[in-house]
Parts: structure tokens; C-alpha cells; sequence
């Protein structure tokens, strides 16, 4: 017979290695600003893409949702959200960052919205996938991220990621924007 105490931890361990796969921070580790986070309030239509490959040069307005798990890069994985969300028409032409951010007016932190984007210097992109935390006015983002290495679907560090706040990489956060 297995003591009952024995239970809870092989589920603990269990949810933590499931957590692990799909790319976000398991039961017990730290949820620091920045940091993947299974906690963080974001849009349900989103959610189900943590653990899509990262894929350089995949990914666009047109591109069913259903085709994100062969992968996607920062830019493709916004656009592909922004269509989920009716932000964007999937007959739009196909972005980049910098297109994405010359066709987008800044928004002051605290007024960003579900669909609005987060950009990072002038070479990668998140979505904005929850309200603003009252402690900083910064939200939670959803995108693409290899880490900043070229890659095509074989790291398994690179994917879709869940951030509890756009700071997750503070050094580059520029701003957050809004399509026009």
C-alpha cells in the first residue's frame, strides 16, 4: 500500500513536468515579474498556443490557427493572435516587427488592452493577452520567442511562451502599441 502523503507529490510532480513540456512554470516556482507563469490572467483564445514551435519565417494573417503547432516567429504568432481575437482581417498583408510597429500608434502603460502588442527594440513582438496589474500597470504577454537565436522548429527552448508581464525581458521593452 502506498502512503497517502506519497499521492500529492507524484501529482505535484506530475502537473510540474506536464508545465515543463508546454513551456510555463510548473506548481511551486517563483512567478516573478517577467517570468513564465501558468498563473497569468490571459484571453483563453490564446492560451492553447503555449508550446507551439518557434519557426523562423512562419506565420501570418492567413495562416489558420489550426497550422501554429508546425511553428511560428514572433511576428506570424501576432498576427495569427490578432486575427483569433478580431483584431485583424486574415486577408492582411503579412508583417513584420518593424511594418507591425510603423502601423501602430504607442499606448500609455496602463491603457493596453487584450490584442494590443508589446515591442522590444525593433526586432520582436508580443500580444498583450491580459488586463493591466494594478502594482505597475504593466500585463501579461503571449508570443514567440527563440531566446534570440535563428531557428526553424528545433529548439525546445524556442516556442510560444506565457509571460505574467510584458517586462519578461525589460532591458528591450520599448512600448506597448495599438493597430491603427
Amino acid at each position: 500500500m502506498i502512503p497517502l502523503f506519497v499521492w500529492p507529490i507524484g501529482a505535484l510532480a506530475g502537473a510540474w513536468l506536464y508545465a515543463k513540456r508546454r513551456g510555463v512554470a510548473g506548481p511551486g516556482e517563483t512567478a516573478a515579474a517577467g517570468s513564465e507563469s501558468p498563473l497569468a490572467d490571459c484571453d483563453t483564445r490564446l492560451v492553447e498556443s503555449v508550446g507551439w514551435p518557434y519557426y523562423f519565417g512562419r506565420g501570418s494573417p492567413s495562416t489558420p490557427w489550426a497550422d501554429g503547432p508546425k511553428g511560428v516567429d514572433c511576428s506570424g504568432y501576432a498576427q495569427m493572435a490578432l486575427v483569433r481575437l478580431g483584431k485583424l482581417s486574415s486577408s492582411a498583408s503579412d508583417r513584420g516587427v518593424s511594418s507591425l510597429s510603423a502601423e501602430s500608434n504607442p499606448v500609455e502603460i496602463g491603457s493596453q488592452g487584450i490584442g494590443d502588442l508589446a515591442l522590444y527594440g525593433n526586432s520582436h513582438v508580443m500580444v498583450v493577452c491580459g488586463p493591466p496589474r494594478s502594482s505597475d500597470g504593466h500585463s501579461p504577454v503571449i508570443g514567440a520567442s527563440s531566446g534570440g537565436a535563428t531557428t526553424f522548429g528545433g529548439d525546445p527552448n524556442a516556442r510560444v511562451k506565457l509571460f505574467d508581464s510584458a517586462l519578461y525581458w525589460a532591458s528591450n521593452f520599448t512600448t506597448y502599441m495599438r493597430l491603427k
